[in-house]
């Protein structure tokens, strides 16, 4: 067998490097738990259905929020941003961000609307349809086990924040649903 000619030799070496480079940055992006596009739609989509039911105004995209909630979801740690300077949901090991956010809402069977106030058991809850917030942006990372976090791994932000516990905030900001569902 006679060996290659010098030219063949670095198109030979040369292309598998960038076939692996563009492997990388191909799969990196298609890694994403949903296009940016299509997360900000699902996103608001969902919580504006769970806040029309309780009297709430709809939220709108806010990406300096966007850009937060994505530096803290990148991280893959499932804890709440230290301090937080927003409002913020997470939740990881859904398929969607419309299967998190409907796990939050599903936390207002737990709210007790005749001692209105603050709980952990319903906090994700009392933020998704509180009155006062008006700004949302999310990120979703395919953590899948990294640093401990299941799955799929969403962050989200609201402006301004809710589970504010001066007096009177929550009957103010928590309305009960119209349909009584709870």
């Amino acid at each position: 067998m006679r060996p290659l000619p010098p030219k063949f030799l670095k198109i030979h070496v040369l292309f598998p490097r960038l076939f692996l480079i563009f492997s990388l940055l191909f799969s990196a992006q298609s890694q994403a738990v949903t296009s940016q596009p299509l997360l900000q739609k699902e996103a608001l989509a969902a919580h504006n259905h769970w806040r029309r039911v309780h009297q709430a105004p709809p939220l709108s995209w806010d990406p300096a929020l966007q850009h937060y909630a994505e530096n803290h979801a990148d991280h893959c740690v499932f804890k709440h941003s230290n301090p937080p300077a927003y409002g913020e949901n997470l939740a990881a090991g859904y398929s969607t961000v419309t299967a998190a956010v409907n796990a939050w809402y599903a936390e207002g069977e737990l709210y007790d609307y005749a001692h209105p106030g603050y709980s952990s058991a319903s906090g994700h809850f009392t933020q998704v349809v509180w009155v006062g917030t008006q700004k949302l942006g999310c990120a979703s990372v395919p953590c899948k086990g990294k640093n401990g976090t299941p799955g799929n791994y969403f962050v989200c932000e609201y402006s301004p924040p809710g589970n504010i516990t001066n007096a009177g905030y929550f009957q103010q900001n928590v309305l009960p649903a119209q349909d009584s569902k709870f």
